[in-house]
């Protein structure tokens, strides 16, 4: 990563979401104080033949909206779901992009297939006869973050990453490290990725999608269901937030990223990768696992994901992680993918917004071993360290700290 050459730190300003059970910043929070979930019938395409034709789609989101306001009626999905969450992020930071000087203005997104809907609707077409090469104009997994640099007129680094699970989380970890070492005063920070015939399919013939309910880190899971959405960050270097007076959401202390290096879709049972990570987050930001107060898992809902994952956090907090409090918020939104990273940092602020501790809906009994503290209901807490974790294929694994404030 980036060396580090001053001691800026880096805030959150301003967010933006949409998923399976809310279009804003809000709605999000009330969302999971209801502890509703999102789980519905496949409507993007046809569903048979699928484990579960069941999953977390965002129904309530008009992309047709987004498209009208920027007169593009073609735009992906993936663009129009990032452009969506970039305009409500920009509003609750109260940010004009024209005082930040452009060259120190950053974009880093994240997401697993991006534009593969688009891309399956081009070769649909072609096969029908219909020539529209501007269709792929949006099925690059850069496209949404051009877009963003577009809209901002953002001339610093534009990176996208794609590293399964952890891709979005990897932009952020990347945003500290911009900021941290002078590079950048302003970094938008997106994760993206639309339900697509692709990853549907895809997990299904894993055998990774549950034939029901998502129940993450419960004895009796049998595995995830996909979910869609975006979630959007504005972070800023602590000195210019502060110069220009804007609300301070939460501040990001620290980072651990690290590879199994051992199997491309199973976890490493020794669960040493996401246990370095997690401590390493720790080290950076300066904290000991005694002040950790929540726990935002990964949390798929898989057999081994969650297993191994228990262990971790057992690893590395020791007893504490069978008492600190913990959600997965996949039980509500499902999988969003690239962007589980930046939608778990969303949530942490969105509930700590409405004073409570998220629901892990649709967990009833915790695993003999190693257990973790989720209830299926919201409880009432003000969590202060967290702890986001997010596990990826191929042993991706990257855990931010953040501080709410």
């Amino acid at each position: 990563m980036i060396p580090h050459m001053s001691n800026r730190g880096a805030v959150v300003t301003g967010c933006g979401v949409i998923n399976a059970i809310a279009t804003d910043f809000d709605g999000f929070g009330s969302a999971m104080a209801q502890a509703q979930s999102g789980l519905g019938d496949i409507n993007s395409f046809p569903a048979d033949g699928l484990r579960n034709p069941r999953a977390c789609e965002a129904s309530g989101f008009d992309a047709e909206a987004i498209r009208i306001k920027r007169g593009d009626k073609r735009m992906d999905r993936s663009s129009a779901l990032t452009l969506a969450a970039f305009d409500q992020a920009m509003e609750m930071a109260q940010l004009d992009p024209a005082t930040v000087n452009p060259r120190r203005g950053a974009v880093l997104s994240g997401s697993t297939l991006g534009g593969a809907r688009t891309g399956m609707g081009y070769y649909r077409g072609q096969r029908a006869g219909k020539r529209r090469p501007s269709t792929l104009r949006d099925y690059s997994l850069h496209s949404p973050g051009y877009r963003l640099c577009i809209e901002t007129g953002f001339m610093g680094p534009n990176l996208v990453y794609s590293t399964a699970c952890t891709s979005s989380n990897l932009a952020l970890a990347t945003a500290q490290d911009l900021i941290r070492a002078g590079k950048a005063d302003v970094v938008l920070v997106a994760g993206f990725d639309p339900m697509s015939e692709v990853s549907a399919a895809g997990f299904s013939v894993m055998r990774n999608v549950s034939p029901e309910l998502c129940r993450p880190f419960d004895k009796d899971r049998q595995g995830l269901v996909l979910g869609e959405g975006s979630a959007l960050m504005i972070v800023e270097a602590e000195d210019f937030a502060a110069k220009r007076g804007a609300p301070v959401m939460a501040k990001l202390r620290g980072y651990g990223l690290s590879s199994d290096a051992h199997h491309m879709t199973a976890p490493d049972v020794t669960a040493q990768g996401p246990m370095a990570a997690m401590r390493k987050a720790l080290e950076m930001g300066g904290a000991d696992a005694a002040q950790v107060d929540f726990i935002c898992a990964h949390g798929t809902g898989t057999l081994h994901n969650d297993a191994i994952e228990a262990k971790a956090l057992h690893g590395v907090l020791g007893e504490r992680a069978a008492e600190v409090p913990a959600a997965s918020i996949k039980s509500m939104v499902g999988h969003t993918l690239g962007a589980a990273g930046t939608m778990n940092a969303v949530a942490a602020m969105a509930a700590r917004a409405k004073n409570i501790i998220p629901p892990t809906v649709n967990f009833r009994e915790a695993e003999a071993n190693n257990p973790l503290s989720c209830a299926p209901e919201a409880r009432t807490g003000q969590p202060s360290l967290v702890l986001s974790n997010t596990l990826g294929f191929g042993g991706s694994n990257c855990s931010v700290l953040m501080e709410l404030a």
